[in-house]
């Protein structure tokens, strides 16, 4: 058997926590990202925690469906405890950024873009970080939450990379037209390599819920 392609998505790894550890830490020192370890080890947790379909999609009693994120912000308003509003923004904030960094392809058919997307999960992990802490866990998660926040179109961007890309890698027209109908930053980081300049639009964003 031929030796596996460099540009194969998958490799022998000692676990699924090996292969996504690798791409994200190799994600971010080739997009020179400022390295936070306990930023990179959540995300490494989320995305096995979610290769499980049964735990990133909800079973709404008739089919398993990525709930809308408007809907996780409600439960999160309406909720009666503290923990309970706190479980549903994290949930709000780990859905929009792994559907942002892996799935905004499918953002194409919907109502809703990938900056809505990214503002909305930038915005539960800034409330998050917001929230006073009560254990030496929540300390650490609050730091976790803030940077993921404060670098969230980064992280992205990084995930975005996980999955081999060659078909944009060709046609230079072909990624400035997806650009200018998703905004998504990886294309625009993907452009400014290629020399065509991309304004920043990223816009600062509020917390959730006070």
């Amino acid at each position: 058997m031929n030796a596996a392609s460099s540009d194969c998505l998958i490799h022998p790894t000692e676990s699924l926590q090996d292969f996504f550890r690798q791409r994200i830490e190799s994600s971010v020192e080739k997009l020179n990202i400022d390295k936070n370890d306990e930023a990179l080890w959540y995300l490494t947790r989320l995305l096995c925690n979610f290769s499980r379909t049964h735990r990133f999609l909800d079973d709404n009693n008739t089919r398993a469906a990525l709930t809308p994120l408007a809907e996780y912000y409600r439960l999160a308003l309406e909720s009666h405890t503290k923990q309970e509003r706190h479980l549903q923004l994290q949930r709000l904030g780990d859905v929009a950024i792994v559907v942002a960094g892996l799935f905004a392809g499918a953002l194409q058919r919907k109502p809703v873009s990938v900056r809505y997307y990214m503002s909305m999960g930038e915005a539960a992990y800034a409330t998050l970080a917001d929230e006073a802490a009560h254990s030496t866990r929540q300390k650490s998660l609050q730091a976790v939450f803030e940077s993921l926040s404060n670098d969230f179109s980064e992280y992205v961007v990084a995930l975005s990379e996980i999955p081999t890309q060659t078909s944009h890698e060709d046609n230079l027209l072909q990624m400035i037209d997806e650009w200018e109908t998703t905004q998504h930053p990886a294309l625009a980081t993907a452009l400014r390599r290629r020399g065509v300049f991309i304004e920043d639009t990223t816009e600062p964003c509020e917390t959730l819920v006070h």
